[in-house]
């Protein structure tokens, strides 16, 4: 995952709020991300499709960076309200490029359910024969957030 430039979390981090999963055939991944929102903070659903597609400019940044300008064509999708289950407000948006023959997606869904932002990062790179877009699709689909009570059960 390092290598493809996810960070290890800090020993500094107060909680670990990241879970990953990874194909080690095909580096498809799939990151899910809780942090805590901060006490004043207020979301509606045209704020969190702006903060989604704000993602756009700064990937594109990124690649053009590693990659160099004008060597890297992206496909952006649209941002888009996402229904996820627990979650009032999401919204998602994807890239796609090609790089070294590689076709891959890059996509995001912001969301917030008190008192965390949700952030769902993904990458599939294409493979013949295999269906990681569909299972990434499961794996997003199946996701619900449970609000924590605070009461410890059995």
């Amino acid at each position: 995952m390092e290598t493809l430039g996810y960070n290890r979390p800090s020993s500094t981090d107060k909680e670990q709020t990241e879970l990953y999963a990874f194909n080690p055939d095909t580096k498809t991944n799939i990151q899910f991300d809780f942090t805590p929102a901060g006490p004043y903070a207020t979301f509606n659903q045209e704020k969190i499709q702006s903060l989604a597609d704000a993602g756009t400019g700064s990937l594109k940044a990124e690649l053009e960076e590693e990659h160099g300008k004008n060597v890297v064509a992206l496909a952006v999708g649209p941002t888009e309200p996402a229904s996820i289950k627990g979650v009032p407000y999401a919204a998602r948006k994807y890239v796609a490029d090609t790089l070294g023959g590689v076709m891959r997606e890059q996509g995001w869904i912001y969301g917030f359910a008190e008192p965390y932002q949700i952030f769902i990062l993904y990458m599939v790179l294409e493979k013949e024969g295999s269906n990681d877009r569909e299972e990434i699709r499961r794996i997003i689909d199946s996701f619900r957030y449970l609000p924590h009570s605070g009461v410890n059960r059995p």
